[in-house]
């Protein structure tokens, strides 16, 4: 008999050790939620029957708040949770996910509402407040509208109201506003030239800038630098001026030309020295080698001038 009392003891403690107990209800220090309303279960562990239940509105989208211990204690009074603050320190954030509405898409939104206002086809559109934040919710329409616009052609100023998203009645509205830059491609060069080089097509590259900020002698036509050369070394993307460039020399100072003067159906040739360089077009004073008579010629092609016959440009000694 008293060795089944031991038994029956024995096996009344191995069903009290196998019992689970009750889950404690524990806070939740750090909660993310993406609904409209924040629930008992965001905030508390361990709530089988109460979880779903509503208790407060959600921060903004992207936005977060921070409940204190005395706000969680009376929460979990109110809805007879079994939890209490175990100091003045224990709090919860609470986040609100969203999603971020990129700038590119506010700024392709405003050129398809500036097409209207006649803005330059190369420009650019810069907003006053680059760092507008427009965050909504998970889940939800993105797409973006241009509301309110007013546009200035004079100074290229504009205003507007973006609203995310589009003919929501719950929609996002922040107001904007910003200039219209013109823009224009600069042909630079793509590596280092150096004097007396002749700078071709493949040895141009562009760069997008500002119409506003460029000097005006910087030169914005291709075809204005292709076939000359550098007065002096150009380094790679460097914008370039006309004074920075030359026709390319084919006639050295000094050099010996050849004279060619045509006379109705004659063509008379001599040699002569150039006294100054020159391109091609380019009129200099030539010495002819016979007489020193010095005339003015027009250089033709490398080493080669043409005379005009008794023209108001011939020098005598």
């Amino acid at each position: 008999m008293k060795r089944l009392a031991l038994t029956l003891c024995a096996g009344f403690a191995l069903a009290f050790v196998a019992t689970p107990a009750k889950s404690e209800v524990l806070l939740r220090p750090n909660v993310l939620v993406d609904a409209d309303v924040v629930k008992l279960g965001d905030l508390f562990d361990n709530l089988p029957d109460k979880a779903d239940t509503p208790i407060a509105r959600s921060p903004a989208p992207g936005r977060r708040v921070t409940v204190s211990a005395e706000w969680l204690a009376r929460v979990a009074q109110n809805y007879n949770v079994s939890w209490k603050p175990a100091s003045n320190f224990d709090q919860a954030v609470v986040e609100r996910s969203g999603v971020v509405i990129d700038h590119n898409q506010i700024e392709d939104e405003l050129r398809r509402a500036l097409a209207n206002e006649d803005i330059p086809k190369n420009s650019d559109i810069e907003l006053a407040n680059r760092a507008v934040d427009i965050t909504i919710p998970v889940g939800g329409p993105t797409n973006v509208a241009i509301r309110d616009l007013s546009y200035d052609k004079r100074y290229a100023r504009f205003s507007a109201t973006v609203e995310v998203p589009a003919g929501s009645p719950s929609a996002q509205r922040v107001r904007i506003s910003g200039r219209v830059y013109a823009m224009v491609d600069v042909p630079v060069l793509g590596h280092a030239v150096n004097r007396g080089e002749v700078i071709g097509a493949h040895d141009l590259t562009f760069v997008r800038q500002r119409e506003d900020t460029l000097r005006r002698d910087i030169l914005t036509d291709a075809d204005q630098m292709i076939g000359m050369t550098p007065k002096q070394p150009l380094r790679s993307g460097q914008m370039v001026s006309m004074n920075d460039l030359q026709k390319p020399q084919v006639v050295a100072r000094g050099g010996l030309v050849t004279m060619v003067l045509k006379f109705g159906p004659m063509t008379l040739t001599a040699q002569g020295r150039a006294t100054e360089p020159g391109a091609v077009g380019d009129v200099i004073r030539v010495a002819n080698a016979s007489s020193n008579q010095i005339v003015e010629a027009k250089i033709d092609g490398p080493n080669m001038v043409s005379v005009t016959p008794n023209g108001s440009g011939t020098l005598d000694n």
